[in-house]
């Protein structure tokens, strides 16, 4: 190969590996938009909607943010955060009628929802904060790991734990379909692997 199509390959090569670099920055850029409109519409939805109805214990707005006539699954993977002493506790629920909660062997929503209310009062329960750490999103799967804490009506603050609650979008609508809840400590973000997840400001 001669000097001149040496230079005229180069170029070539130079090219190509520009565009390259173009479009994968492109495609990183537009993923990342994609996954910071995720961020700010669970952001909302947990630390904002979803806080106001549990801590005003809201029955019918609390059991709005689950699926609608589905069985969701709330796995206890730390310390029994309703405040009876146990763990590794697997709560089966069916969000809609009791007859088809019956015939699924399933607890009601609202059976659900009233018995936890019933024992936050009886903690001298008042509200809560609730704080998203990270979001997953693969294959129309959303993740959003958040952090709960709990206070009395001293403003005294009584428990905190993380859970990692999955998504699935109905009508253009996110709706819980299970829940884990763990310890708030750093071996919880190993088992939800917190490394690969996503939330503003990572670096990649």
């Amino acid at each position: 190969m001669d000097l001149s199509n040496l230079k005229i390959f180069l170029m070539k090569s130079t090219i190509s590996s520009f565009i390259c670099l173009l479009f994968l920055n492109t495609l990183f850029s537009n993923e990342n938009q994609e996954l910071m409109q995720l961020w700010q519409i669970m952001e909302k939805k947990i630390k904002i909607d979803l806080k106001e109805d549990f801590s005003n214990k809201n029955i019918i707005g609390y059991l709005s943010y689950f699926a609608p006539n589905s069985n969701i699954n709330i796995y206890q993977r730390g310390k029994d955060t309703s405040g009876k002493d146990g763990q590794g506790k697997t709560i089966k629920v069916f969000n809609g009628n009791i007859f088809c909660s019956i015939i699924r062997a399933r607890i009601p929503a609202k059976i659900m929802a009233k018995t936890l209310f019933k024992r936050l009062a009886k903690q001298n329960y008042k509200n809560s904060e609730i704080q998203l750490l990270a979001i997953d999103y693969n294959d129309g799967m959303l993740k959003g790991y958040i952090r709960i804490e709990r206070y009395n009506t001293m403003n005294e603050k009584y428990m905190s734990a993380k859970g990692l609650y999955t998504f699935k979008n109905i009508n253009q609508e996110w709706y819980i379909t299970e829940i884990s809840t763990f310890d708030d400590n750093s071996l919880s973000d190993n088992l939800i692997d917190l490394k690969n997840m996503w939330y503003p400001k990572k670096k990649e």
